[in-house]
């Protein structure tokens, strides 16, 4: 088993840094709060920041709604004036500090939107880098990430982490599946692995889940150049293209058939499923990163009317942890 360039290294950092760390927290807390104590525990507490995703940035940018877009939803954003957006790019993994390419992240990426509406409410989209989940629910992924933290330096052979990836193929592929460094976030495409429900103004109701696609094309480099890189060349190599002009991504939804799983995100649909373009997404100026890091959220489950969570339990259970490390963040 190879672990390079993707999950599993970050799973086997976390286990070195957990040094014997099976669980943390109480079996009766709710699930949220055992899987922030358990990324806490793996990755060490960083007061202030994510318990996952810790090292990010923000920026400004504007969303306009392809024509006919929304023939698919009646979501406001998807017709009129273009919308604003607040855009966080980060990498994966529990360390605020770490370098693009450390272990810790796994490899991936998250891009996480939100849409100021025109009422003055919000709508959040939080996708990855990776197209698919390596578990099906939340205690699963709890169980993963006790398995890393089980599975020291001095842990018997097979580990627990060994033994948890053996009896979950679906992990297993994830894990395995290697994942090249993009040349900045904005040459990153990103994945909503949740299937959502989306209902024009007739009625009518089709699953899909997002695509994000940059318009220029991916771009990554070699393994080779990206162990000589900047720690945050992700980042900064982004803030760079802006002196230019916008970076942009086209927002598409593919489209599930009706034999396709909407509640498991392990089960990947194929790409011969069609796709809708919602519009463009374009990355206008970085923020403050420092400055507005600390008071942005973004839930799964905080939608506009048109959109609504399929019965995937892994959307609930991302609201409920991302909920309590915000609150965490703020005590």
């Amino acid at each position: 088993m190879r672990f390079l360039n993707n999950l599993a290294s970050g799973i086997a950092f976390a286990a070195l840094m957990a040094a014997g760390v099976t669980c943390a927290g109480a079996d009766d807390d709710p699930l949220g709060v055992r899987l922030v104590n358990q990324m806490n525990a793996l990755y060490g507490a960083h007061p202030g920041v994510r318990a996952n995703h810790a090292k990010g940035a923000v920026f400004e940018g504007q969303f306009t709604p392809a024509a006919g877009a929304d023939a698919l939803s009646s979501a406001v954003f998807l017709k009129g004036a273009p919308t604003p957006l607040v855009i966080r790019f980060s990498n994966s993994g529990g360390v605020p500090d770490a370098p693009d390419t450390h272990p810790s992240t796994g490899g991936v990426r998250g891009m996480a939107i939100k849409f100021h509406l025109p009422d003055g409410s919000e709508a959040d989209m939080v996708c990855i880098s990776a197209n698919g989940f390596p578990v099906a629910t939340g205690e699963d992924f709890l169980a993963l990430l006790q398995a890393a933290g089980a599975s020291g330096p001095d842990a018997p052979k097979p580990t627990p982490i060994e033994k948890f990836l053996a009896s979950h193929p679906a992990a297993l592929a994830f894990v395995t599946t290697p994942r090249p460094v993009a040349v900045s976030y904005g040459t990153q495409p990103f994945f909503g692995v949740n299937a959502f429900k989306f209902t024009n103004a007739q009625g009518t109701a089709k699953f899909g889940r997002y695509r994000i696609v940059p318009e220029s094309g991916p771009a990554f480099v070699s393994d080779a150049e990206a162990a000589k890189r900047p720690p945050n060349a992700l980042a900064d190599n982004l803030r760079a293209s802006l002196e230019t002009g916008p970076v942009k991504f086209r927002l598409l939804v593919q489209i599930a058939a009706t034999d396709d799983s909407t509640t498991d995100a392990t089960k990947v649909w194929p790409d011969s499923r069609p796709t809708v373009e919602l519009g463009e997404i374009a990355v206008i100026k970085a923020l403050d990163t420092q400055k507005v890091e600390n008071d942005l959220v973004f839930l799964p489950t905080n939608l506009t009317s048109g959109i609504d969570p399929s019965d995937d339990p892994i959307i609930d259970t991302r609201t409920e942890a991302y909920a309590e490390s915000y609150g965490r963040r703020h005590k």
